[in-house]
């Protein structure tokens, strides 16, 4: 993956990362290390503060559970008994039934199968709720520092300068990289130089 300078949307401090970093490797621990999110309830459509896998907001819940529970009771307990056999909602493979809610053969599978749904679930929630829409926002909100003269800007498209004009002097200085790696003659020091000149001066600007 393409690594280009960034910056944080969160603290504003550079750093290098790829076209779907927006954090900075402090801020992303710190938001990670909280899976609380405002997610938007299936049934009702209510926003509650959930984990990954919340759907439905408490009051929708302990209505789920209720109902869950009386489906349970008038099917006369367990369906399945404790030491039967049953197939592997994941893999097939046969296992010894030891708990009422159990579906996997192994722990292997039962995690493959968590992640799989959390992907799945990821997608359709993000449309439902307006999570793709924000993270579009958040894309535009996204801070790049131009490799020609070292300004910060913003773009939805996968560019790593700020303007044509740094695009084409950066594209040359690549050229002429390449064309000393072949053993071609190039006086690159001066394109550097320029470059140089040019960040100066962007600096100045800016400080004033």
């Amino acid at each position: 993956m393409k690594r280009t300078k960034r910056a944080c949307i969160k603290c504003g401090k550079l750093f290098y990362g790829g076209t779907d970093k927006t954090y900075c490797d402090e801020c992303a621990k710190v938001i990670k290390s909280n899976v609380m999110r405002t997610r938007t309830c299936k049934s009702c459509g209510a926003e509650f503060l959930g984990g990954p896998r919340a759907s439905y907001c408490p009051n929708c819940r302990r209505i789920r559970q209720r109902e869950a529970n009386e489906r349970a009771r008038k099917r006369g307990g367990a369906t399945r008994p404790i030491g039967s056999i049953d197939k592997c909602k994941l893999c097939g493979a046969e296992y010894v039934v030891n708990s009422g809610r159990q579906k996997y053969c192994s722990d292997k599978c039962q995690r493959e199968a968590v992640l799989a749904w959390q992907r799945e679930h990821k997608k359709g929630y993000g449309k439902a709720s307006g999570q793709d829409i924000k993270k579009a926002e958040r894309r535009k909100e996204k801070k790049k520092i131009c490799v020609y003269c070292g300004r910060a800007f913003s773009s939805n498209t996968a560019t790593n300068t700020c303007s044509d004009y740094c695009r084409k002097k950066n594209t040359k200085i690549i050229e002429y990289r390449a064309e000393i790696k072949r053993g071609i003659n190039a006086n690159i020091e001066k394109l550097i130089e320029e470059r140089n000149e040019y960040r100066t001066k962007i600096k100045k600007d800016e400080e004033v």
